[in-house]
């Protein structure tokens, strides 16, 4: 074993780290008490008013995005904030912090712009947080989902092989990857007894996820 993890490759050996965290995450949290309970921090996120506190949940939803064992891909969540926050720009609104050329800055747009790169961002990475593989939903419904994440996972882990010099022929090999090899969910041996810590810690985690935005309501 040391030796075949000599000879992997940088991209393989962080494949396995991801595994081995992954496995871990699966094992300490049920699934449906984690998908409540990301569904509650995440109405906690969106109606959050302060900025500040949502750029703080934002970080906590990518932190435990990468020990959920999820890739977590920090130049693409940098350039669609980037440009959310510049389509933002397009209309100004409010007063005028700075001027490129014709272009003007305006403090309102640009923090309306921030704020809705935040909440999007950090929606997805509480999602991926969030939904286990292991989690089933009922009916065809909860099969369209469930596969709908598997080729979802395929198309993150595939990222960094589609190059520009052969964009096409990469692409190509990503398509094939994701549809035509069959979409089966993996099957994870659920532990028979998950710690009760765990109910506690998502519990305590939805409590205070949700009293800065009860907190804002009740002072308002």
């Amino acid at each position: 074993m040391p030796e075949a993890n000599a000879s992997a490759s940088p991209r393989e050996k962080a494949a396995r780290r991801r595994g081995e965290r992954r496995e871990r995450y699966e094992a300490l949290f049920p699934p449906w008490a984690l998908a409540a309970s990301g569904l509650i921090v995440s109405l906690a996120f969106l109606f959050q008013p302060l900025l500040v506190t949502r750029a703080v949940m934002f970080l906590l939803f990518v932190l435990a995005a990468y020990f959920s064992g999820k890739r977590i891909a920090l130049s693409s969540t940098l350039l669609v904030g980037i440009g959310i926050v510049l389509a933002n720009l397009l209309v100004p609104i409010g007063r005028v912090i700075a001027r490129v050329g014709p272009f003007r800055i305006t403090e309102t747009a640009l923090m309306e712009g921030i704020g809705k790169a935040i909440t999007f961002e950090g929606l997805l990475y509480a999602s991926k947080a969030c939904i286990l593989p292991s989690l089933r939903l009922p009916g065809r419904f909860g099969s369209i989902v469930a596969a709908a994440f598997v080729y979802y996972d395929r198309i993150i882990e595939y990222k960094g092989s589609v190059r520009p010099g052969s964009f096409i022929a990469d692409a190509d090999k990503l398509m094939l990857r994701v549809w035509e090899e069959p979409a089966t969910v993996r099957r994870i041996e659920a532990p028979a007894r998950y710690p009760g810590a765990a109910y506690f810690l998502l519990a305590a985690l939805s409590a205070a996820a949700l009293a800065p935005a009860l907190l804002a309501q009740l002072h308002a």
